[in-house]
């Protein structure tokens, strides 16, 4: 069963941003996925609004988060985003990357703000598996692979394939990426791809390195893997490249 996955960061709403401030650019953005046409997701950073405008704006998806009803007030959350035929979705559950997971807006290791793990339980003919979205933090050095390491803890507990999107702050080789490919496989890496950046603060160029993945299980096969550099009259959709892949459920 193939299946086409997309993570992307919709970089949050603020006047610093000037004409790449979310409202000039989430038109372009929402094109953008309705082009590529993923079945499933998974979008980083975004206030409630920012959500909801784009909910708005692809009428063939929903999205799920399992939040708080305060969540616009207290943190921008990943989001995991289906595609309306096909993928029956099971469950749904977010997870706090902090010493207390299960403890709404709870934060450790210095982070700068609480940062989560959401994800669903989906079925697609017949085949059963995690797709999970996150966003680890960027300020602190020690949070990072702690977050990773309480993600990765509570996703293997499942007996399922699961597909791991997000902006995860680090570059590959990092201990972030380490702690985490000690039981998923890194996408990119598997295709044979040149790494290549995805953060790029709206100017195209090199600015952080690959800090956005695709991760998989062993029982997903990767077929095809690419970073997208579309512009709208010179204007990126985002200030990071979406990466978008084809990948086969065993």
């Amino acid at each position: 069963m193939h299946l086409t996955v997309l993570t992307i960061n919709l970089r949050y709403e603020t006047e610093e941003d000037g004409l790449n401030n979310w409202p000039f650019r989430r038109e372009n953005l929402a094109y953008l996925i309705k082009k590529l046409k993923p079945d499933i997701f998974g979008s980083q950073e975004g206030w409630e609004h920012q959500i909801h405008e784009l909910q708005r704006l692809l009428a063939d998806y929903k999205f799920y988060v399992d939040a708080p009803k305060e969540w616009d007030r207290k943190r921008m959350y990943p989001c995991v985003w289906v595609r309306n035929e096909g993928i029956e979705v099971e469950m749904v559950k977010t997870i706090w990357l902090s010493e207390t997971p299960y403890l709404p807006h709870s934060k450790s290791w210095g982070s700068a703000f609480p940062r989560t793990l959401t994800y669903i339980i989906a079925n697609i003919q017949g085949k059963r598996f995690i797709f999970a979205s996150t966003h680890l933090d960027h300020v602190s050095e020690t949070a990072r692979p702690n977050q990773a390491t309480v993600l990765i803890n509570h996703l293997k507990k499942i007996p399922l394939p699961i597909i791991l999107v997000g902006d995860f702050n680090a570059v590959p080789k990092s201990n972030e990426h380490k702690i985490l490919t000690n039981y998923l496989r890194d996408a990119w890496e598997l295709m044979g791809k040149q790494d290549t950046a995805t953060y790029h603060a709206f100017t195209g160029e090199d600015a952080k390195g690959r800090i956005d993945w695709i991760l998989v299980s062993p029982e997903i096969k990767v077929k095809e893997i690419e970073v997208i550099k579309k512009t709208f009259d010179g204007r990126y959709p985002s200030d990071h490249f979406p990466i978008i892949a084809t990948l086969e459920i065993l």
